[in-house]
């Protein structure tokens, strides 16, 4: 696949042409501005799909759209040489599978767009990036907050103003400007609370990820979810309520949940504590079926069979950490230890992996001191916890 076919592949530049936005235009202007050899031939592709792409985006399948861009691919080779294509391609789909909205951090994790004032998300199943160090906040494509390590909480309100830990004013918005894609990202080590523009509160776990617009102005209250997060969601009929992760959507109008979408898991996890809520695949067709999910329940979606399943459960087990306790029942004692990785920041390896499947049951307070954590297990399993160096330890 040539220069010319994988740049049409990316989604980043068709939407540059169909969904032109400020967002989408802000990306492509900081790619040229910073690769200014690029630019000539990036912007003659573009003025080249402009002339051709005359219709209107709803009387075009498809494959009608491949078709077309074909029939520009063999006029465009014609006038371009191949060893300059590899180069440009090479530098250029570096950065283009990258959404803008992760530009500064190396991510390519989400693509959006703004339909009208609203932005919505469209998830690319790509790679993952690598956890950062710090927490940080990132408002819209330029601006980036580094947060305290621990735990930190933020505050929207419906007239755009932003406060850090409750005493720090970090934004101000105005009421009338178009809302901004923010981006919370929180490394293993750290927890956050987000309390939206619309009053719904959200605790963020260990090594997650949050998207989200600084205001809501349409039907559709939408964020995007990598990692674990605790859903209080205030309601209002109105405007449906959807989480969306890599793998399945979540949507309700007003209740209490908890999703786990962690990137490595084998499975997404929705628990709901209070009210009701739909699931159904991120990529499902229109007659995929949904899952109603009852308070008490737990819908486990399998990411290789794609098939969603539900189980009653009690909810303390997947709900108290937002409190600083993990509760477990008959749990394989290496869910908690990957817990534990997650919520410290370190690494565990078993002497034995058998030591694993021990089941143990109880309640773990983390907000103890990490010694006294791990004294009361070991108390709990018989295993010793064994510091080897720098954030790595020993069961044995």
């Amino acid at each position: 696949m040539n220069f010319y076919e994988r740049l049409i592949e990316n989604p980043l530049f068709f939407k540059w042409i169909y969904h032109a936005s400020p967002e989408i235009n802000a990306y492509w202007k900081h790619f040229l501005r910073e690769n200014p050899e690029h630019a000539p031939q990036i912007l003659k592709i573009k003025s080249q799909f402009e002339k051709y792409l005359k219709y209107k985006e709803e009387f075009l399948s498809e494959e009608e759209k491949k078709a077309l861009a074909k029939r520009i691919i063999q006029e465009l080779e014609k006038n371009s040489r191949p060893k300059k294509r590899s180069i440009v391609f090479r530098r250029v789909m570096r950065y283009a599978a990258i959404a803008f909205l992760f530009f500064g951090i190396g991510s390519s994790l989400v693509y959006l767009y703004m339909r009208s004032r609203q932005p919505e998300f469209v998830v690319d199943n790509s790679a993952l990036p690598a956890q950062v160090q710090d927490p940080v906040l990132i408002i819209g494509d330029t601006a980036h907050i580094r947060l305290n390590e621990g735990k930190t909480e933020l505050q929207y309100n419906p007239r755009g103003k932003i406060t850090l830990n409750r005493k720090q004013t970090i934004k101000k918005e105005a009421v009338n400007e178009k809302p901004e894609i923010n981006t919370l990202v929180i490394p293993y080590g750290s927890r956050s609370t987000v309390t939206l523009a619309d009053g719904s509160r959200i605790w963020l776990n260990a090594g997650s990820r949050l998207i989200y617009p600084s205001r809501f102005v349409e039907r559709t209250r939408e964020v995007f979810l990598s990692g674990e997060a605790f859903f209080e969601v205030a309601e209002n009929p109105g405007k449906t309520f959807v989480v969306r992760t890599m793998d399945v959507k979540v949507q309700v109008t007003g209740t209490r949940f908890n999703v786990s979408a962690y990137p490595e898991d084998y499975s997404v996890q929705t628990v709901l504590a209070e009210g009701a809520v739909e699931i159904k695949r991120a990529q499902g067709g229109l007659f995929d079926k949904v899952v109603e999910l009852q308070p008490g329940n737990l819908a486990y979606f399998n990411k290789k069979t794609k098939k969603t399943r539900t189980y009653k459960v009690d909810v303390d087990n997947y709900t108290l950490w937002t409190e600083g306790l993990f509760s477990f029942s008959q749990t394989d004692f290496s869910r908690i230890v990957k817990k534990l990785e997650r919520y410290y920041n370190i690494r565990f390896q078993f002497d034995d992996p058998f030591k694993g499947s021990i089941q143990i049951s109880g309640k773990l307070d983390v907000t103890q001191e990490r010694r006294e954590v791990f004294e009361y297990l070991e108390r709990l399993t018989g295993l010793k916890f064994v510091r080897i160096n720098g954030k790595h330890y020993l069961i044995r």
